[in-house]
C-alpha cells in the first residue's frame, strides 16, 4: 500500500508549530530526519500518517502545559481567597468539607462578580490571569 503525502494544510500546522517551538531550519531538519530515522528531513517527504503522529503529540503536550498553567493559577487564585474576607479569610481549609465550601465560596464569586460569570474550572487560561489580577487588588485593598 502506497504512504499518502502530506497534506498542505498539515505542511503549514507542521511549520508553524516548529516556529513556535523555536526550532531553527537545521534543528527541524534534524528532528525530522531522526524521526522518520532518515528516510527525509524535510517536512514534505513526511507521510500524512507521520505528520498526524507528529501534530497529535505536538497538540498534546501543548494541552498538557496549558492544563498544568491553569492548575497553577487555579491554586493561587485558591490561596488569594484566604487574604479576601468577603471569600476565606479566617476560614480554616482543614477538612474536605470546609474545602468544598471554601471552593463554592470562590465559584460563587466568580459567577457573580468576576468579569466572565462563570466558575472558576470552566475558565480558560486568559480568563484565569485576569480573575488572579482580581483578587490580588481586593487582598491589597484589604491589608
Amino acid at each position: 500500500m502506497k504512504d499518502r503525502p502530506i497534506t498542505p494544510q498539515q505542511v503549514k500546522a507542521l511549520q508553524a508549530q516548529f516556529h513556535k517551538m523555536g526550532f531553527s531550519d537545521e534543528d527541524r531538519h534534524g528532528f525530522i530526519s531522526q524521526f522518520t530515522s532518515g528516510r527525509t528531513d524535510s517536512t514534505a517527504g513526511l507521510t500524512k500518517e507521520e505528520a498526524g503522529l507528529l501534530l497529535t503529540r505536538f497538540n498534546r503536550e501543548e494541552a498538557d502545559r496549558l492544563r498544568k498553567q491553569a492548575r497553577a493559577l487555579v491554586k493561587q487564585i485558591f490561596s488569594l481567597s484566604f487574604r479576601i474576607s468577603c471569600l476565606n479569610k479566617n476560614y480554616t481549609n482543614d477538612t474536605e468539607a470546609d474545602f468544598e465550601m471554601n471552593k463554592a465560596k470562590i465559584n460563587q464569586f466568580c459567577r457573580t462578580r468576576s468579569k466572565f460569570r462563570k466558575n472558576l474550572t470552566e475558565m480558560s487560561l486568559e480568563e484565569l490571569k485576569e480573575v488572579k489580577r482580581q483578587f490580588e487588588a481586593m487582598a491589597r485593598k484589604e491589608e
